[in-house]
């Protein structure tokens, strides 16, 4: 753990000194926003909420979809070791690979939960967004999500050779996922095979729990079945990822 949490400190620094792709994932989805607004009261007063202004569905709906884009800073911090030299020298420390792997992740789900967290904050203090629902709960829900999204990124990094391969990937998939799940509209409102495929989306998972959590009052139980859900999307990941990369190790490709 002592050596996972020094690479994390390492990265939290470079982090520190540049945090510039973070705060612009923060700000754009926030600018967004009230142009998304209109359109999300019409789909809200369509499934019954005559009394929601809007602001309810496009702040998370955003936070969702700028939360799987930021997927790239994790695809970037290791390439970026790759393309710096520095991640054979790190391999070559006392630390081992699940060290790097780990301390790496920590920094990188540190930085994608505070966007999420920052979307959400701002999306309160200038748009009105107000949670009806446990507090709690929500907490769980972007831990998760964050949680699902590192997975994401881990395994975007096992499965491509470059950081251009892996980033035209990562923004693809994240459109197709917001879209599927539910981010730029209620998945209701999708053609039926959209929706029979939408569970297959941590964003779907993610939207689903904070709609209730926004709308329906709910509480931190309701979110615990979402937030599982996208646990096991995070530990699938992982899986996947750490299979692939076995695979390319035992082929001799970097």
């Amino acid at each position: 753990m002592r050596h996972s949490l020094a690479v994390a400190a390492i990265d939290a620094r470079i982090l520190w000194r540049d945090p510039s792709p973070v705060v612009v994932m923060t700000v754009i989805p926030l600018v967004f926003v009230p142009f998304f607004v209109p359109g999300a009261r019409g789909q809200l007063a369509t499934a019954g909420y005559a009394s929601a202004s809007g602001v309810e569905y496009a702040v998370p709906g955003l936070a969702v979809l700028f939360a799987l884009l930021c997927v790239q800073q994790v695809v970037t911090a290791f390439f970026r070791d790759q393309q710096w030299g520095t991640w054979d020298r790190l391999r070559t420390s006392p630390a081992r690979g699940v060290d790097l792997l780990l301390g790496k992740s920590l920094t990188a789900f540190a930085a994608q939960l505070l966007q999420f967290v920052a979307v959400l904050l701002g999306g309160a203090l200038l748009f009105g967004y107000r949670p009806n629902g446990s507090m709690l709960g929500l907490v769980l829900v972007l831990v998760a999500f964050s949680a699902a999204m590192i997975g994401f990124g881990l395994l975007l990094v096992s499965a491509s050779r470059s950081l251009e391969l892996a980033l035209v990937i990562g923004n693809v998939l994240a459109m197709l996922m917001a879209g599927v799940g539910g981010a730029f509209g209620p998945v209701e409102a999708l053609p039926t095979w959209m929706q029979t495929i939408a569970p297959a989306s941590p964003a779907y998972w993610a939207l689903q729990a904070m709609r209730s959590l926004t709308l329906d009052r709910a509480g931190a139980l309701d979110a615990l079945g979402p937030s599982m859900a996208l646990f096991g999307f995070a530990a699938g990941f992982v899986l996947l990822a750490v299979a692939l990369l076995a695979l390319r190790r035992r082929k001799g490709i970097s």
